[in-house]
C-alpha cells in the first residue's frame, strides 16, 4: 500500500472522530441557548482549570509522550510492519481528537469563557497540526523506513 492509501484510511478515521465531535459541539451550542442551561452551574474555578489542563494534555502533551514511546519502542528495528505504522497513526489520531470532546462538557457545563476559548483553541490546534496529509504520511513513513529503497540505475 502507498502513502495516498494509507492517507485515505488515516482521514477516514480523522473526519469520523472529527465531525462526531463538531456534531456535538454544534448541539450543546443549541442547547445551550435554547434551553437556557445558564442555571447549571461548574462546581468551581478548579474544575475549569481541571478541564482546560485535560485537553491540553490531550491536544499536545499526550501525542508528544505516545510519539516519543513509539520511537523508543521500535528504535532497534531495521523497519516496521505497515499495520503497526497505521494502529499508531490511528491512536495518535485518536489521542489527539479527544480534545474537542472537552468543548462540549464545558459547554453543558457553563464553564468561563476563557476556558472554553482556550479548550477551543486546543481543538483546534490538535485538528490542525494531526491531519492526515499525504505529504505527512510519507514524511512519516520515510522516518520510519517504510519505503522502499530507491532502485540503482546502471
Amino acid at each position: 500500500m502507498d502513502y495516498i492509501g494509507i492517507s485515505k484510511i488515516l482521514k477516514g478515521t480523522y473526519y469520523r472522530q472529527l465531525l462526531a465531535s463538531v456534531f456535538l459541539v454544534v448541539v450543546a451550542y443549541l442547547l445551550k441557548y435554547f434551553h437556557q442551561l445558564d442555571s447549571v452551574q461548574v462546581p468551581g474555578r478548579a474544575f475549569n482549570v481541571v478541564v482546560a489542563t485535560l485537553a491540553g494534555v490531550f491536544g499536545i502533551a499526550l501525542p508528544i509522550f505516545y510519539r516519543s514511546y513509539f520511537v523508543y519502542k521500535i528504535r532497534n528495528r531495521k523497519q516496521i510492519s505497515l499495520d503497526t505504522f497505521i494502529r499508531f497513526e490511528r491512536v495518535l489520531l485518536t489521542t489527539a481528537l479527544v480534545t474537542p470532546y472537552f468543548l462540549v462538557v464545558s459547554l453543558l457545563l457553563n464553564m468561563m469563557e476563557a476556558t472554553n476559548i482556550l479548550i477551543t483553541l486546543f481543538a483546534i490546534y490538535a485538528a490542525y497540526y494531526y491531519f492526515p496529509s499525504g505529504k505527512k504520511v510519507l514524511f512519516e513513513m520515510k522516518i520510519f523506513r517504510l519505503l522502499p529503497a530507491k532502485k540503482k540505475e546502471d
